[in-house]
């Protein structure tokens, strides 16, 4: 497990990301607010700079007078943007927490990721409850993970659902982010 205690987290993986020679795949994780999303648009901008594609899904938050009231979800390759999740009141289908995640959304996401083939970086922000527990959400993206079909994978998981990813794939690397980068 890699500890992050550099003032640029983003920088430390980019690097190790950018001198990898074999298959690698890295298991970004950190406590909600620590930056994850952050750090991985970061990483993406720097594997960019040193001439590498990047394809896979980015979901940044979005937020209105300070209070983060959805998630979008970006195909990284086009840059295309969609509303993932809204606030909900209530639990329903496809709720994750307090956030209501659109069908139509996440089966866009699941074709983006099923369309990657020769990306040198594979970006997935996030898996969660809805794909390691339920069985649902981004489904092409375990394949894929499980098919080992990347050259070099990234994959965001939250630390409760850390051993689960590690259980799946042993051969994960593990990047920890400090609290409160975001």
């Amino acid at each position: 497990m890699l500890d992050c205690i550099s003032n640029s987290p983003a920088k430390l993986l980019a690097n190790a990301i950018i001198n990898e020679t074999t298959e690698t795949f890295w298991l970004l994780s950190g406590p909600s607010g620590a930056g994850k999303t952050t750090c991985c648009a970061e990483i993406i901008t720097q594997v960019r700079a040193a001439g590498m594609s990047v394809g896979g899904l980015l979901c940044p938050g979005v937020f209105k007078n300070g209070k983060k009231v959805g998630i979008d979800q970006i195909d990284i390759r086009t840059g295309q943007r969609q509303r993932l999740g809204m606030r909900a009141d209530k639990a329903r289908l496809n709720t994750v927490g307090c956030w209501q995640m659109d069908e139509r959304v996440l089966a866009w996401g699941n074709t983006v990721v099923a369309r990657l083939k020769a990306e040198d970086l594979i970006v997935i922000d996030e898996l969660g409850p809805l794909e390691l527990e339920e069985g649902y959400g981004y489904q092409e993206a375990l394949r894929l993970l499980d098919e080992k079909r990347y050259r070099l994978a990234l994959v965001v998981v939250r630390p409760a659902l850390l051993p689960l990813a590690q259980i799946r794939w042993p051969q994960a690397q593990v990047f920890m982010l400090a609290e409160d980068l975001e």
